[in-house]
Parts: C-alpha cells; structure tokens; sequence
C-alpha cells in the first residue's frame, strides 16, 4: 500500500518539480503546511487550515500578487447558503455578533432583521464584514492571486485550530499560521525598507485598511502530496484528504 501511494506521487511531484522557479510558495494540501522557498532552501515553513472534503481547496499554479491589510470579507454565496441563512435561522444576532452587514444591488445596507432567513429573501442581497483581525474571518491580512475558484491565502482569528493534527476545517481558501513572517518574506522582493517587521505591525494594529503590490508576483503552488522523502531518505505520509 505505501508503494502505490510512494509511486502515485512521483507522478504528481514530477508535474512540477522540474521546473520550480529559484523563490516559490508552495502549499502542501494532504499535510496542511505551506513552504516559503529559496534557492532550494525552506526559509520558512507554516501550519495550514485547508478546506473540508465538502469544500476541498483545489490544487493550481498562480502567483501572489497583492497583499491585503485588514481586509474586507466579502461573503460568497456558497457560504450565505451553507452556513449564513441556518445561522440566522438558529441565532438571529448572529450578523451583528460578527460584523456582517447585507447590502441590496444599490449598495444600500439592509438590516438583518428586515429580512426574512426562513425564504430566498437572503439570496438577493451582497454580505460583507468589516475589518477586524480578532473577528474577521480573514484575520489581519489576505493574499491574492488569480484563480477561477475564488480562493486566496488569509490570516484568521481562530488560531487554535493550528495546534490540531487535522486541520481541515476551511471552505476552500488556505488559512496561515505565523502569516506576518510570510508576508515580510513577500515584501522583501519590493526592496522597501519601510516594509520592516515593525512596520507590518503597525500597519495590523491600526486597522488601516492598506494594499501593497508586491513588485514581483511571487509563483505559488497548491499541491496534493501525499508521500515524500527529504534529501537524508526518511519518507513521510499524509492521509489522503479527498
């Protein structure tokens, strides 16, 4: 059995291996972690929280882009489906407990108890919760980059989830421990002293909703890897998540 699953992700790795750029951010789905890369050196490795199996993050190769601070989150439909409408449903505070206000197609803001949650009515209506790293579910920080399935690396506020050795409880986007070593490592490619450990947290205290551009998009790659082995031949499996 460990043969097969050693000999299904050769197949895999050599999808990409050959040809990895000298600086990359790799995310491992099956083993939640995300690498920082370096001239063949991990320079910073990182607990994840990936997407349930209902909701599997999908394997793809982008390049970060942008970083946001103290970020908006703008709900998906999938999620006022799955998990708004019944929270509402069940606890009728629950958009103002975190912040979630619904907006009609004029950007005028609705309030949650004009609307009826027991019928389509919140389908027609935009959500987004305001910045906050403690409350926000993207916590202090997004990362973008371009993709078809609407997903992004975040920060979050319920950091306790780290510390479990499943750690697949997302809707699809890849949640980051320690995200601030990650993105000062990001920015040091836009040669901008201002951009010091120091300053990203100032910059997260404030609340001062700020982009930055990273000058040059960093590659990314989202990987299904089960089975490996490091340079010294100790080999390492995953559950297979999916």
């Amino acid at each position: 059995e460990r043969l097969r699953q050693l000999r299904t992700n050769v197949v895999r790795i050599n999808t990409f291996a050959s040809g990895l750029p000298d600086k990359y951010v790799m995310v491992n789905i099956p083993a939640a972690e995300i690498e920082a890369v370096e001239n063949e050196v991990v320079v910073s490795r990182h607990t994840a929280i990936v997407g349930k199996p209902d909701r599997q993050t999908p394997v793809l190769l982008s390049k970060i882009h942008e970083l946001n601070f103290n970020p908006f989150w703008h709900v998906p439909k999938s999620i006022v489906e799955r998990d708004i409408i019944p929270q509402m449903q069940k606890d009728p505070a629950y958009l103002q407990r975190y912040v979630i206000r619904a907006y009609n197609v004029k950007g005028d803001e609705v309030p949650a108890e004009t609307i009826d949650w027991n019928s389509d009515e919140p389908l027609k209506y935009e959500y987004r919760q305001d910045p906050g790293e403690d409350i926000n579910s993207l916590g202090a920080v997004k990362l973008n980059f371009s993709n078809p399935y609407a997903v992004f690396l975040h920060d979050t506020p319920q950091k306790e989830l780290f510390e479990g050795d499943y750690r697949a409880y997302s809707s699809g986007c890849v949640r980051v421990k320690n995200v601030e070593q990650l993105i000062a490592w990001l920015l040091q490619e836009n040669d901008d002293e201002a951009w010091s450990g120091d300053k990203i947290r100032e910059v997260i205290a404030s609340g001062e909703r700020l982009d930055a551009q990273l000058k040059q998009a960093m590659p990314l790659y989202v990987v299904y890897i089960t089975a490996w082995a490091s340079p010294n031949g100790t080999v390492y499996f995953r559950n297979d998540l999916y």
